[in-house]
């Protein structure tokens, strides 16, 4: 007789079996949150490519600074809830559905584009931002020639992130290249687990 309980299992059949499964409704509602934090996390790079194309070709004072003003404002913050909320509600849903997070190519390469752009966002805007905000407090002549190199810096990171998002999209819609070693090795697993259930139930 096995020490294992009729109630219970054990094993690896038990180790593929954990897995979180939301209702109908959670899903939905997850999958809308993650629909609207990266369409406004889109929405929010098409808003600072604007602002950051203007900045780069006005050679006005006035609305230099407003630009850089604006994007110190509004840019760094919204781009974070957006990639955060994106991030959380995309890992949900992996943890939720049979894709999981690592056992397919397309998931994983959505998980390093989040976490990537997330963290650019970081690293690389908010000092450049920042920077131009403050050079912007004085608004006269020579803002310009003391932004230097910062109006080209600044076309960048929205072009860079949208493309990144479109990618995220396309691979979502078309789900390319297959399963990891990883989540071959899982899926072995639950075959293997699958036939020893069958040849037990075949012995009794």
């Amino acid at each position: 007789m096995s020490a294992t309980s009729p109630g219970t299992s054990s094993g690896p059949t038990a180790a593929v079996r954990r897995t979180w499964r939301p209702s109908r409704t959670t899903r939905r509602v997850v999958l809308l949150s993650h629909v609207v934090t990266s369409l406004g996390w889109l929405g929010v790079d098409a808003v600072i490519g604007v602002l950051a194309v203007t900045g780069f070709l006005s050679d006005e004072p006035a609305r230099v600074a407003a630009v850089y003003t604006a994007l110190d404002a509004f840019a760094v913050p919204t781009l974070l809830v957006f990639g955060f909320g994106a991030l959380t509600s995309g890992v949900l849903l992996g943890l939720g559905s049979r894709w999981g997070l690592v056992r397919y190519w397309w998931v994983a390469t959505k998980l390093v584009l989040n976490l990537v752009l997330t963290g650019l966002v970081l690293v690389l805007l908010q000092p450049r931002v920042s920077q131009a905000a403050a050079e912007s407090v004085r608004v006269d002549a020579s803002l310009v020639d003391r932004l230097g190199g910062i109006p080209t810096d600044l076309l960048f990171p929205a072009f860079v992130s949208g493309v990144a998002l479109l990618l995220a999209s396309v691979l979502g819609v078309f789900k390319p290249w297959g399963r990891t070693p990883f989540g071959r090795g899982r899926a072995l697993l639950r075959t293997d687990s699958a036939r020893s259930g069958a040849g037990v139930t075949a012995s009794r």
